[in-house]
């Protein structure tokens, strides 16, 4: 590798798509591309893992359809084997948007799909890592999905939030940032109690920050908070820096991540500080 830094954004299927029969949102992908471009051309390197594939399945197939084929609803029900067939047409309406837009932004994409045992296997977890290596030293921009596709447990380990953690502390990332469809992390649960703070700065993932994460509300989305707390744990632990900010604030991030905004909302997890 090189002195370039590694900077590693997850983006979430609530922001990334429209809905469990939606398609694509085309504005946050744009965002996303343009921000890409702009910290690639700031002299660093892009890594995305994405999730959203398995709600673009569904919006391709049509709800009605897939209510037919299997008389249940996929985005309501809990089956993972319909779940992955659907995900299996879902990839390649995601690696179609992605590519599409990306490069009316200057950039190559390239699809890496993996899994946790894949990470936790020592020589497959050496192929990933130089795999990535040469993607990012050609100019690529990988992006990564669990491979749900082939193996429940991606579906049942829950998050593409652990997998880009995961994956930032495999190539050894500077920053990870988290784009959700929540501002940050709060003290409690925001969609249950009016007077939740939200949390500015966090430098140790402890009891009480874990207490205040919950799961996930949605029904196309597969992380919630719990699961970005525990991402968190993971950079800390590699002394990585974080942030998990809104989507809507996905063009700020290049100032966010150089530390030249102050201002922004969201929380910045970083090894160095205590927790406020």
């Amino acid at each position: 590798m090189s002195s370039k830094q590694v900077i590693v954004l997850k983006i979430g299927s609530n922001s990334i798509t429209k809905g469990c029969n939606e398609g694509i949102n085309l504005e946050v992908i744009n965002k996303l591309a343009a921000t890409a471009a702009k910290i690639i051309k700031d002299g660093n390197w892009v890594i995305i893992v994405s999730s959203g594939a398995m709600a673009l399945g569904v919006a391709k197939l049509g709800k009605n359809y897939i209510q037919e084929k299997i008389h249940s609803n996929p985005c309501d029900e809990d089956m993972t084997s319909y779940k992955q067939a659907i995900t299996s047409v879902g990839q390649v309406e995601l690696m179609k948007a992605y590519e599409n837009v990306f490069k009316f932004h200057g950039l190559h994409v390239g699809q890496v799909l993996v899994t946790h045992a894949g990470l936790d296997d020592t020589d497959r977890n050496s192929t990933i890592k130089t795999t990535l290596e040469r993607m990012l030293e050609i100019d690529l921009v990988p992006i990564i999905n669990a491979n749900d596709t082939v193996t429940s447990k991606e579906l049942e380990y829950g998050d593409n939030d652990s997998l880009s953690a995961r994956i930032s502390a495999l190539i050894g990332a500077s920053k990870l940032v988290i784009f959700s469809d929540v501002d940050g992390l709060y003290d409690k649960d925001p969609n249950k109690f009016l007077d939740a703070k939200l949390i500015r700065k966090v430098g140790k993932i402890d009891s009480d920050i874990k207490s205040g994460a919950g799961e996930s509300s949605s029904g196309i989305g597969l992380g919630g908070m719990k699961s970005k707390v525990d991402a968190m744990d993971i950079c800390l632990r590699a002394g990585i820096a974080a942030y998990i900010l809104n989507a809507s604030q996905i063009e700020k991030t290049p100032e966010i991540i150089s530390g030249v905004l102050d201002d922004f909302i969201g929380t910045e997890f970083t090894p160095s500080l205590k927790v406020v």
